[in-house]
């Protein structure tokens, strides 16, 4: 069955990586983006730089924001606005419980807090902290609110922590990704579209700081 990726073409995709170690392999799936979609920016949080340097993600992006780049911090508010999908990919159990209680400590937090759109999360950490009762909350917390998360691959796996293979989580491929993104898109126009025409913009706007 041919896959709809014309439904992307014209979108802005924001992604968001976090300090997982599955953020090592995540060129593969930012190509793919690169491919599909208008254009494409990442931030990268403090962590994620430690796992894969903020230039051999550029080399896939139209923009990276990550710490230790020295460029002028941009608004969280712009990014948020600027993005018609914004995924985290990875997601770790530290940012999926910031986004759940609504906190902001770094670009990546405060864009996710003034995102217009739900989010979309994969989350990726270990096994034995996928199980906390805590994060399993926050998940929850998080899906009430609107957002979407996509549920981790049980497998087993390498773990750097053992450094053994046992049971544990895998982000969804490449292409199953793109797939949920295109399904989202989908969506999201239907419910949009009707609004919009629906809708007049006022001649005076107010304007309101954030």
């Amino acid at each position: 069955m041919q896959v709809p990726t014309q439904v992307l073409a014209d979108k802005k995709l924001l992604v968001g990586m976090t300090g997982s170690i599955a953020v090592a392999g995540l060129p593969p799936y930012l190509a793919m983006f690169r491919s599909y979609f208008d254009q494409v920016r990442v931030i990268m949080t403090y962590s994620a730089e430690q796992m894969i340097p903020p230039f051999t993600v550029s080399l896939f992006a139209d923009e990276v924001y990550a710490p230790s780049m020295g460029k002028e911090p941009i608004s969280h508010v712009e990014l948020a606005r600027w993005s018609d999908l914004f995924i985290i990919l990875p997601a770790t159990a530290n940012v999926i419980g910031l986004v759940a209680n609504g906190l902001a400590t770094n670009l990546l937090t405060s864009t996710a807090l003034a995102s217009p759109q739900p989010l979309i999360l994969y989350p990726n950490m270990n096994l034995l902290m996928w199980d906390k009762k805590a994060v399993q909350r926050n998940v929850q917390t998080i899906e009430e609110d609107g957002h979407t998360i996509i549920q981790p691959i049980r497998t087993n796996a390498y773990e750097i922590a053992s450094r053994s293979v046992r049971p544990n989580l895998l982000l969804p491929p490449s292409d199953q990704v793109l797939r949920d993104l295109i399904q989202v898109a989908q969506t999201r126009g239907k419910l949009v579209e009707p609004a919009q025409s629906a809708t007049k913009s006022p001649s005076n706007p107010s304007i309101h700081s954030a």
